[in-house]
């Protein structure tokens, strides 16, 4: 049974702050994203912002359509990540830095228990990585940061996934 249940997000991408309401039915938002048989998200109540001035609102719109491949990120509630099963390529958690263009993303990164281009690489990951307690920095305004449960961080945008213990 399909739920007509809104998820409040925030798509950020290389120049706005896009912050609406998905319809995510029974499902959580990181499986709309991941979903490749379809390249556009439908948002409701979008409240679009510039990311020099995150909390000022520039434009109103009540339905919109975001393509998934320029979005460089969503912030999102835990409940809205599907994170994947421990097993041979989940199985510890590692301190990540994902650099995109103009965002370094800090957070934590289930992965395996040990990185070798036989075992794992990031292109096995969904199209959206999930981070979780992260923490956003805009590159070229470091006094603007974001903060989040989760991030999904657009796999297709990262310069550069840099892992610690």
């Amino acid at each position: 049974m399909q739920t007509d249940t809104l998820t409040t997000a925030d798509f950020i991408t290389a120049t706005h702050r896009l912050s609406g309401q998905v319809q995510t039915g029974n499902k959580p938002l990181s499986d709309l994203l991941n979903d490749r048989s379809q390249s556009y998200l439908l948002v409701f109540n979008l409240y679009v912002s510039r990311l020099d001035r995150p909390g000022e609102i520039g434009a109103y719109a009540p339905v919109a359509y975001l393509s998934k491949e320029k979005i460089s990120f969503v912030i999102v509630p835990m409940r809205e990540v599907r994170l994947p099963d421990t097993g041979r390529l989940t199985s510890q958690g590692y301190e990540v830095l994902a650099i995109l263009p103009g965002f370094e993303i800090r957070g934590s990164f289930a992965g395996p228990p040990r990185f070798d281009l036989r075992t794992f690489s990031p292109a096995i990951l969904e199209p959206f990585l999930a981070v979780t307690n992260a923490t956003v920095q805009i590159v070229g305004l470091p006094e603007v940061t974001f903060h989040g449960e989760a991030i999904l961080v657009n796999r297709a945008q990262m310069e550069g996934l840099c892992l610690g213990e």
